[in-house]
């Protein structure tokens, strides 16, 4: 599913969060939303799925503006992650999992066999099917941030927004996600992904969009966006981009504040070992 975002700006209350954004993304693109803390990336994430109205400018899906389409049409099109979920019912997480399928169910349905199919791979998929009776209260933060996850795959759209999901998981687990991420791409899925890790997301996104203070910076490939220029202008510190020199993997080192002179930070001896897992050939 195509979007295109043309001159987008979104006003809550008296302050413009998002300002005058542009952009298009195609089908099957794993595309990271990276800037500083409140540059209004989650702000603008909201808008593509429809939950904050737009004060200027357009968005559309395939051509169709999103000001045309019900709530439940962008549901079968577009799911969404939020970014911290406050669960305030004892609901197992199975439960939780299953609200993903309502969007197809008429007002006098019950889900079906099929749906607790779809349920179940889902939470299979992102590793908390074990969790399936347990209180989603009663979860950890990761835990719980992937019956998320694993809702909104069982949704079961063509795109996917995804605010921080890999917020209170561990290394493995936050990349497992982005693999998993990548995967789907693969796959035909579009996936818009807001993450802090710049590492992660110049690993694994094929597109990303660079905002700060509500306004984009740089669209592009992740090579061409994640430049010390642009770190600069987005996050106002000094970075130097590198390639990895054993992985295919682009390298940021960001130096102290007041840092004049890098000659401190360079290696002046390496051995050129490097420790990796012996199970790996």
């Amino acid at each position: 599913m195509k979007l295109d975002v043309q001159s987008l700006s979104v006003t809550l209350g008296d302050t413009t969060i998002v300002k005058e954004a542009s952009f298009a993304i195609d089908r099957g693109e794993f595309v990271g939303i990276i800037g500083p803390n409140g540059s209004g990336k989650t702000t603008m994430l909201k808008a593509l799925r429809g939950l904050y109205p737009t004060s200027g400018g357009d968005i559309f899906w395939d051509g169709k503006s999103i000001t045309s389409l019900s709530d439940k049409e962008i549901a079968h099109h577009v799911a969404y992650m939020q970014q911290s979920v406050n669960v305030s019912f004892d609901y197992e997480a199975i439960d939780i999992v299953m609200t993903a399928r309502y969007p197809y169910l008429k007002w006098w349905q019950q889900e079906g066999p099929e749906d607790k199919v779809i349920v179940e791979n889902a939470m299979k998929e992102v590793g908390v099917y074990h969790l399936r009776h347990r209180s989603v209260q009663s979860l950890s933060g990761g835990e719980r941030q992937r019956v998320f996850l694993a809702k909104a795959l069982a949704q079961q759209t063509e795109v996917l927004l995804l605010d921080e999901p890999t917020a209170a998981l561990d290394l493995v687990y936050a990349d497992d996600i982005f693999h998993e991420g990548r995967r789907l791409c693969d796959e035909g899925k579009t996936i818009l992904i807001v993450v802090h890790d710049l590492e992660l997301a110049a690993k694994y996104c094929t597109k990303l969009v660079l905002i700060s203070d509500g306004r984009i910076v740089d669209v592009g490939a992740p090579r061409d966006v994640l430049t010390a220029e642009n770190l600069r202008k987005a996050f106002r510190l000094s970075a130097a981009v590198y390639d990895d020199p054993y992985f295919k993997q682009q390298r940021i080192f960001v130096f102290p504040k007041g840092t004049t002179d890098i000659e401190d930070y360079k290696q002046t001896e390496t051995s050129g070992e490097m420790s990796i897992d012996p199970q790996l050939k």
